[in-house]
């Protein structure tokens, strides 16, 4: 069941001009204000890097610990992200998290691309010598929404952000992960990505995506990269769930 807090911030949807955390006016064309902006998502990406230490969170999965190991329990214990050299989710999947996600991807407040594009950005322009490899769409999501938010990422910091974007990958699988159980997950990845055609691969590569779930995406996209010859293989997402 939806929890009140969530009820309440999905409230505010019908009112876009409103900041959906604060409540305030947004001043901003879509619902977040500037303030809440720089407190909730950028000033807690302060010395967040794939490449240095990440105290208090699994080096693999980049997910909080709960113990003074180094990797977590799933990490430890399981191949699950095997071919994928770490991975690091910005922010825990919150119910104001759910609310802005809500807001872009299925409300369709594009406006919000353009903040995720900055929160990305930031860790981005730390990891040297990388280009960025957004997730490829399931096959007919576009013709289905009409957009990709994943490309609208992309193409925000090619153009914003000054930074280099590979569109190597594409999926076969037309099958919904959300849809899916953990386990099932992972089956339906499976070889469901691929390098496209006579396009090569960086070196060291940056996979994006918007929220990591078990990590199944991600892991297939390493698998056909490192196999078509990238020596170096980052995920990075804006949540985790």
């Amino acid at each position: 069941l939806m929890s009140a807090r969530l009820r309440k911030i999905l409230g505010t949807l019908v009112l876009p001009s409103r900041c959906l955390l604060c409540g305030k006016e947004s001043g901003e064309g879509y619902p977040l204000c500037d303030p809440c902006r720089r407190s909730y998502l950028t000033e807690r990406l302060v010395d967040l890097s794939l490449e240095g230490d990440l105290p208090g969170r699994c080096n693999r999965c980049g997910r909080p610990l709960v113990s003074a190991h180094e990797r977590c329990i799933e990490c430890r214990e399981t191949e699950a992200l095997s071919a994928i050299d770490r991975v690091l989710p910005l922010y825990s999947y919150t119910a104001e998290a759910q609310a802005l996600l809500t807001a872009w991807k299925v409300t369709g407040m594009r406006g919000f691309s353009a903040v995720f594009a900055e929160c990305l950005a930031l860790v981005i322009a730390r990891t040297q010598g990388t280009i960025v490899v957004p997730v490829p769409p399931r096959p007919g999501k576009l013709r289905d929404r009409g957009w990709d938010q994943i490309e609208d990422i992309a193409r925000l910091l090619e153009t914003q952000h000054n930074l280099k974007v590979s569109r190597c990958l594409e999926r076969r699988s037309a099958i919904q992960q959300k849809k899916l159980g953990k386990l099932a997950r992972h089956t339906n990845m499976r070889g469901a990505i691929a390098v496209k055609k006579k396009i090569a691969v960086p070196k060291r590569a940056i996979v994006i995506d918007d929220l990591m779930t078990t990590g199944a995406t991600l892991e297939a996209c390493a698998d056909a990269l490192k196999a078509a010859g990238c020596g170096k293989v980052y995920g990075l997402t804006l949540f985790f769930d």
